[in-house]
């Protein structure tokens, strides 16, 4: 038996009849959860990105402010 998620409640409900209906019913709430997972995961990954940049030229402007006014 190959090792699964979902491998402690298939043998908690082994030799019952709505095993199959229950793992239906489970699989059908979780799946459709992780492409949205995925795509937050990217958003955040472009976010991440976007910050960075920013802070790099945040710190040349305060580098050309500086150089511009002496101080």
């Amino acid at each position: 038996m190959v090792p699964s998620l979902f491998g402690p409640l298939v043998f908690f409900l082994k030799g019952t009849v709505m095993e199959t209906e229950l793992l239906g019913i489970i699989l059908g709430v979780v799946l459709p959860i992780y492409p949205m997972l995925f795509v937050i995961y990217q958003k955040i990954g472009r976010y991440d990105e976007i910050v960075e940049e920013f802070r790099k030229l945040r710190s040349e402007h305060e580098s050309h402010k500086e150089n511009w006014h002496g101080n």
